[in-house]
C-alpha cells in the first residue's frame, strides 16, 4: 500500500545528510512510497536534496539570530507564516507520517503534525538536542537517539536508541574506487580537512600551515572544503601565500561527494558533528577532530571523546589549536601506516551501520 512521508531537515548538513540516511533506507524497502522533503528555500537543503531524487516543498522560516534584534523581530514574524505554511503543506500532501531531523523548518513541520495527529517520528543527532527537537517532542509519537544521554531531555516522550544513519554510500566505501573517482594514485597520502558544512575558522587558519608545508609534495595531496561563507576570505590567503600554485592543493567551498572524499583520505581534519563522526566511522576514516567549543551543551566534545576513546582518532581542543600543532599532529600520522590502520579498524568497529534500518523499522510500526 502507497504511503505518503514528509521528511523535514535542513540548516545545516548535519541535519539533511541523516534526513537524506533515513529517506534512502525508506525508498529502498518502499520505492512506491511518495516522499517529499520539507525544507526553506534559502537553505542549503534546497540545493543539495534534488541531487538525490527526492522532491522539495517549502516552508518560510528562518533561525533566531539571538546577537540582532532586527532579526529577531522579522523571524518572529515569519513564524506565524511558517505555521501556515505548515498546515498547508499538510493538507496538500495529507502525509502518513512526518519525519524531522532537526532545524526550525523541522520543528516547526513536526509540532504542527503532531497536534493535528500525524505520527511525528524526530531523530536527534546529538548528546544535547536541539531546541526545534526539544520544543516538538512534545506533541511527537517517537524520538529516535543518537546517544543515550539525550533521553533526559525528552521528558516523557517515547524514545528509542538507534544510532546515527549514514548514506549508502558510506557503508560500502573501496578506496581504490574513491581515489580513481577524484584522479589520485594508491602511492599518495591523502588529507581531507573541513569545518563542516558552514566552515570552520580556526581549522581554516591552521590548514594553511599545513598546505604550505605540502605543497608540491608529489606524495601528498591536500582537499580543503573551507566553507561557502568563509571561501574568498581565505582563497585571499592563500593567493598571498601562493598555496593556490599548486596542483596537489585542491582549495573547494564545498563538496557533495563527501563519501568519495571520506573514502580516499588518509587522515580527515574535520569539527566533531554528530553526522560527521558517523560517515567517518562508517567508513573508516583515521581522524583528526576539533570540536565547536560553542556547540550547545559541548556536545561536539563529548562526540569526539567518544571517537578518542574507541581508538579511531585524536582530538585538539580548539583553544589549542595552531598551524604548527595541526602540522606536527598530521607529520606524526600521515606516514604511519600501521596507526592508520588500527585507527581505520576501530573506526568501523565504532560504526554503527545499522542506525537506518533500526529508525526506519519505526517508521513503519507507526503507519502500519
Amino acid at each position: 500500500m502507497i504511503k505518503t512521508v514528509l521528511v523535514a531537515a535542513g540548516g545545516t548538513g548535519g541535519h539533511i545528510y541523516p534526513g537524506l540516511a533515513i529517506a534512502e533506507t525508506l525508498r529502498k524497502r518502499h520505492p512506491d512510497w511518495q516522499i517529499t522533503f520539507i525544507g526553506s528555500e534559502t537553505g542549503m537543503e534546497a540545493k543539495i536534496v534534488p541531487e538525490y531524487g527526492f522532491p522539495m516543498d517549502y516552508i518560510r522560516v528562518s533561525g533566531f539570530d539571538r546577537g540582532n534584534p532586527v532579526k529577531m523581530l522579522r523571524a518572529a514574524m515569519k513564524m506565524t507564516a511558517s505555521r501556515k505554511d505548515a498546515k498547508k503543506l499538510l493538507k496538500k500532501h495529507n502525509p502518513d507520517l512526518v519525519i524531522g531531523t532537526g532545524g526550525y523548518t523541522s520543528g516547526i513541520l513536526l509540532y504542527v503534525a503532531g497536534k493535528a495527529g500525524i505520527p511525528a517520528l524526530i531523530h536527534e543527532q546529538n548528546a544535547f538536542p536541539g531546541k526545534a527537537n526539544r520544543l516538538a517532542a512534545s506533541s511527537a509519537s517517537c524520538v529516535a537517539l543518537t546517544f543515550d544521554e539525550a533521553k533526559t531531555y525528552f521528558g516523557n516522550a517515547r524514545t528509542e536508541l538507534c544510532g546515527n544513519p549514514v548514506r549508502d554510500a558510506f557503508k560500502h566505501i573501496n578506496p581504490a574506487k574513491c581515489r580513481e573517482q577524484i584522479g589520485v594514485s594508491a602511492d599518495k597520502r591523502v588529507i581531507l580537512a573541513t569545518g563542516g558544512s558552514q566552515g570552520a575558522a580556526s581549522i581554516n587558519e591552521a590548514m594553511l600551515k599545513v598546505a604550505e608545508a605540502y605543497k608540491g609534495n608529489p606524495k601528498v595531496e591536500i582537499y580543503h572544503l573551507i566553507g561557502p561563507k568563509k571561501y574568498d576570505e581565505l582563497m585571499a590567503e592563500a593567493v598571498s601565500l601562493g598555496i593556490d600554485q599548486f596542483d596537489n592543493i585542491h582549495l573547494m567551498d564545498y563538496s557533495n561527494n563527501m563519501d568519495v572524499l571520506m573514502g580516499a583520505a588518509d587522515v580527515l581534519i574535520s569539527r566533531a558533528g554528530a553526522t560527521t563522526i558517523a560517515e567517518m566511522s562508517a567508513s573508516g576514516t583515521p581522524a583528526v577532530l576539533v570540536p565547536y567549543p560553542f556547540a550547545a551543551g559541548d556536545h561536539q566534545r563529548f562526540n569526539a571523546q567518544a571517537v578518542v576513546d574507541a581508538g579511531a582518532g585524536i582530538m585538539i581542543e580548539d583553544s589549542d589549536l595552531t598551524g604548527e600543532l595541526l602540522l606536527a599532529t598530521v607529520n606524526e600520522l600521515l606516514f604511519d601506516t600501521k596507526k592508520l590502520e588500527v585507527f581505520k579498524q576501530n573506526a568501523l568497529a565504532y560504526a554503527k551501520p545499522e542506525a537506518g534500518d533500526k529508525i526506519a523499522d519505526i517508521a513503519e510500526s507507526l503507519i502500519s
